[in-house]
């Protein structure tokens, strides 16, 4: 009797593979659902096979069907606790839900029964990229290269590593060996192009931006980065042409709108920014940049209670922040609120002590209020910041002058025009001071 049973279960073990054979040509031809149905009749006849386990979870992990999948790989697992690849595929569906740290154990437990299992490397470096372990994920990116030098992804998100760490240099090689294994790979373009604007070679970037934008016309990174390279250049309705492609398609891009900003506040067009800007504030209203950008606009354009508003703004969401109580402080004193403006600049400079503008915009601030010898003491404190800023002399001088100190004038008005160095209705002014006061021009 006994001997009838062993039989039976042989029989039942074979129809199983029977089964397994024909759900696989189904898994071959992506018809996962039909796989399943076949797996599941393997499974009736030899609930222990970790084959029909492996490949049924597989049919449910290509239909995105996590929960089963899962219960799938780990009964595979539990028959079978060397099965490479069932830790593999489970470590995948780890990685798909974001619980990287359980992914990267599964693809180690892969690799430990398969030292050559070059996909878990790739995995588990991917999944120390993603959380941000980059010395580890370069680490498991050159094991992967090691065993497959045409790893095309390998050498993509260890160039994106590169990248992140600054070794901007590292990233463009891989990026470069990415295009020689796949020219028509498009992400590879838009990436390379940014690490080139790290080390300022903006012109090789454009014409990777031009690739990229050619491969898919839609591409609006790319867009949008070629138009950051054209502000640089100066190019700026070239630069606002192509922000605007990107909001054509996506109006709320923040990047775009406040990069058209910047666009239009670098050629002037003041008013044109303050829109872009207020814009951008609407989508990402605790902003500090987008309020301190707008603020600048106003300034600018003369408007100087609707900058001090965005002033208060940056220094609301950004308390530590020097430049803003300077740019409040600029504004106060185009007010002719110098006490005020006063009190502005001092807190900037209590923040940071070696801002330059600050010491100029306090020095000035003395100036108006004839208060000549602290304003000498601001500017000589702005010059000892910066030995190579000709305006500061010239303000010095005049500070001079004021108090009849003539030869230290006559001293600064000279450096001024050193520095300075152009022919101009400015500089024929300071020479004539000089003159009057009985000195001779050193150039």
């Amino acid at each position: 009797m006994a001997e009838q049973e062993v039989d039976l279960s042989s029989k039942d073990i074979k129809d199983a593979d029977i089964w397994i054979e024909r759900g696989d040509g189904f898994f071959k031809a992506e018809e996962w659902q039909e796989a399943i149905k076949l797996y599941d009749k393997a499974l009736e006849l030899n609930p222990r096979h970790q084959f029909a386990y492996f490949k049924r979870g597989s049919s449910y992990l290509n239909i995105e069907d996590y929960e089963n999948a899962l219960s799938d790989f780990n009964m595979a697992i539990m028959i079978n606790p060397n099965f490479s690849f069932a830790y593999f595929k489970r470590g995948l569906i780890y990685a798909e839900m974001k619980y990287h740290k359980k992914a990267i154990i599964d693809f180690t437990k892969a690799i430990e029964n398969n030292k050559d299992f070059v996909f878990a490397y790739y995995r588990r470096g991917y999944s120390y990229y993603i959380t941000r372990k980059l010395d580890n994920a370069i680490e498991e990116f050159d094991k992967t290269i090691e065993l497959n030098p045409s790893y095309l992804l390998a050498y993509f998100y260890r160039g994106n590593a590169y990248y992140e760490k600054g070794l901007y240099e590292e990233s463009i090689r891989d990026y470069n060996k990415v295009t020689e294994i796949d020219p028509q790979y498009e992400k590879v373009y838009v990436a390379r192009g940014i690490a080139l604007i790290s080390i300022k070679q903006y012109n090789e970037a454009i014409k990777d931006f031009n690739v990229a934008i050619q491969m898919d016309p839609n591409n609006m990174l790319a867009y949008n980065y070629r138009g950051i390279i054209l502000i640089k250049n100066k190019k700026y309705q070239e630069a606002i042409n192509d922000f605007e492609k990107v909001l054509s398609v996506d109006p709320n891009n923040i990047d775009a709108n406040n990069n058209i900003g910047i666009a239009y506040f670098s050629s002037k067009n003041f008013k044109s920014a303050i829109q872009a800007y207020t814009k951008s504030i609407s989508i990402m209203p605790e902003s500090y940049n987008l309020y301190y950008n707008r603020a600048m606009a106003y300034s600018l354009l003369k408007q100087n209670e609707e900058a001090i508003i965005d002033f208060n703004k940056v220094i609301e969401l950004k308390p530590h922040l020097a430049v803003g109580y300077l740019g409040k402080a600029n504004s106060l004193s185009e007010l002719g609120l110098h006490k005020e403006a006063f009190n502005f600049y001092s807190k900037a400079l209590t923040i940071n002590p070696k801002l330059l503008q600050a010491y100029i915009g306090r020095a000035n601030v003395y100036m108006k209020t004839k208060h000549f010898r602290k304003a000498q003491e601001d500017f000589t404190l702005a010059i000892e910041i910066n030995p190579s800023y000709a305006q500061t002399y010239l303000n010095r001088g005049i500070a001079f002058k004021a108090e009849k100190r003539f030869e230290s004038a006559a001293e600064d008005f000279n450096k001024f025009l050193l520095l300075y160095n152009r022919k101009d209705k400015l500089s024929l002014q300071v020479k004539g001071w000089i003159n009057k006061m009985g000195y001779t021009t050193s150039k």
